[in-house]
């Protein structure tokens, strides 16, 4: 039996239900449940009569950092791979200041939420004032919608996901910006462990 192989966006999906894993992983559902590009949680979400498709995407450290200011404070081979395939011709959902650190990245659409607005000229991007605001007026043009970040977002709709994709960086850092607690009511169903200059594991969460 092969070992578990991740693909970058355009190939492959990320992993297969036949596969055996790397170390410490553990698949716990099939391939058709979530794909490398358009991955289609079951459930949906309802805010004043929208329904809308959440994941939350994120890299955490082990002492539950995502962020110091503006910044990641790690650099990882390979983990950021992950996040090109997952969010390839997504829509991601950003605040302002995640969204000035990240830039626009090919091949995406943009949902910034700023009360104050910003400045860009490229039509895949849109700015709401507030996440409701966002969230109803993506529910127009998508039925699935990336969180990424940054930390008032993700507490925000943390307990409104259906699925939370997080890699936990096995290490310690210094960070005034955290990822929220896991909701009691979301499930590990992936986990596969990776080696590089800074190991990580890759888990997948499912509200259930």
């Amino acid at each position: 039996m092969e070992q578990q192989r991740c693909y970058a966006a355009g190939q492959s999906p990320l992993w297969s239900s036949n596969d055996v894993t790397q170390q410490g992983s553990r698949p716990l559902w099939s391939s058709n449940d979530v794909t490398q590009q358009g991955s289609r949680p079951k459930t949906k979400l309802a805010i004043k009569g929208v329904k809308l498709k959440i994941s939350l995407i994120s890299a955490v450290s082990e002492n539950g950092v995502i962020g110091s200011g503006p910044d990641i404070p790690w650099s990882v081979k390979g983990e950021q791979l992950l996040f090109k395939a997952l969010t390839y011709n997504q829509w991601l959902l950003v605040g302002r200041k995640t969204f000035d650190s990240m830039g626009v990245l090919p091949n995406r659409k943009y949902a910034v939420v700023s009360k104050n607005g910003i400045s860009s000229s490229n039509e895949n991007v849109l700015v709401f004032p507030s996440i409701e605001n966002a969230l109803k007026e993506l529910s127009k043009v998508t039925d699935h919608v990336y969180v990424s970040g940054g930390g008032q977002i993700y507490n925000s709709l943390i307990e409104k996901a259906d699925i939370i994709h997080l890699s936990t960086v096995h290490v310690e850092v210094e960070g005034d910006i955290k990822f929220p607690i896991m909701p009691e009511n979301f499930n590990l169903v992936f986990e596969q462990f990776f080696m590089s200059n800074i190991n990580y594991t890759y888990q997948i969460w499912k509200k259930g």
